[in-house]
């Protein structure tokens, strides 16, 4: 697997994801930072689905 720019960003976005849904929870479950968390982690999805034919196409 190859390192680029794109995995990176759905690395970041999937620990900020992590930490929203973390602190929504840990507050009593704040819907605001929950809802902020799922969408981060909905857009790291995304961004790692986009990245995935790249690890197979041909150099």
């Amino acid at each position: 697997m190859g390192a680029n720019p794109t995995q990176a960003q759905g690395i970041l976005l999937f620990l900020i994801a992590f930490v929203l849904i973390a602190a929504g929870l840990a507050s009593g479950g704040s819907f605001v930072p929950i809802m902020a968390g799922l969408a981060a982690l909905g857009v790291s999805c995304v961004l790692f689905l986009k990245c995935k034919p790249w690890e197979h196409k041909e150099d």
